[in-house]
């Protein structure tokens, strides 16, 4: 399988690494000054929650109130754990929030199993969105859910601004944006992948994105509607090159990805 593949990343597109490396950032960052103009104000088209103080960080993406609330940040996926770059993650939020007096905002489910508050957060003496801050230091990444994807794309294009820039987790293998074959390689956990589309197609289930023939991203029956509305079509995707994140499993002799809601794909350049 290891050969296949090796064959596999010698015939695929040559732009794609170059891309990726450069002028993939290129429409995010023609965006910034849309992004600039919105994102002070996006905070406060969410629902309010409660005001508090933080404790510390507990990881690179939750934070712990004085008083016990665990909030988890809406909209961000951070090292944890034993991983590498966990500890810096941490370390990054707890010198960003520790002993700071913050304000919620939800947009959209606003506890998780666990119990703990999912929630955008806000420095209230100087108004800093902290998803933002740790998005533009390389310190997490955008990880958006079905029922909880609030701001994905200003969130979107400050990871981007990161990326281009190197910062942080973006230095590192372990996280880099991955090419179909290189994903295939190692199917497994949250990652992000960039590839051609090479075929589209309606499976019954839903519509099959095949990347490269390494990758197939699945987008649920049920979530296609959200799709259409948001361009992302069978016609509009066959050809071209796109960015997809979710959790990556075995199957299908490369690597699988479930899609339901359409902010789990960008697309990239023209063509």
């Amino acid at each position: 399988m290891a050969e296949g593949m090796r064959k596999g990343a010698a015939t695929g597109p040559p732009s794609r690494r170059s891309f990726l490396a450069s002028c993939g950032e290129g429409s995010l960052l023609a965006a910034l000054p849309w992004m600039l103009a919105g994102c002070a104000g996006g905070l406060d088209q969410l629902a309010r929650g409660p005001a508090g103080k933080v404790a510390q960080a507990r990881s690179g993406d939750s934070v712990v109130l004085e008083g016990g609330q665990v909030v988890r940040l809406a909209g961000l996926e951070a090292p944890y754990g034993q991983a590498i770059y966990a500890a810096e993650a941490q370390m990054a939020l707890n010198d960003l929030l520790a002993g700071q007096a913050v304000e919620l905002f939800y947009g959209g489910a606003r506890q998780d199993a666990y119990g703990r508050a999912l929630a955008h957060l806000r420095l209230r003496k100087s108004g800093l969105w902290v998803q933002k801050a740790m998005l533009e230091q390389g310190a997490a990444r955008v990880r958006t859910y079905a029922d909880n994807r609030a701001l994905a794309r200003p969130m979107l294009d400050a990871e981007a601004r990161a990326r281009k820039a190197k910062r942080g987790l973006w230095t590192l293998l372990a996280y880099r944006v991955r090419l179909p074959e290189e994903a295939a390689l190692d199917p497994y956990g949250f990652q992000v992948v960039e590839g051609r589309v090479t075929s589209a197609k309606d499976r019954g289930y839903g519509l099959t994105l095949d990347l490269e023939h390494w990758v197939q991203a699945d987008i649920a029956r049920s979530a296609q509607a959200q799709f259409a509305a948001a361009g992302l079509t069978a016609d509009q995707l066959q050809g071209r090159l796109i960015r997809v994140r979710g959790e990556l499993r075995r199957g299908g002799g490369g690597a699988l990805m479930s899609l339901d809601h359409p902010e789990q794909v960008e697309r990239l350049g023209q063509s």
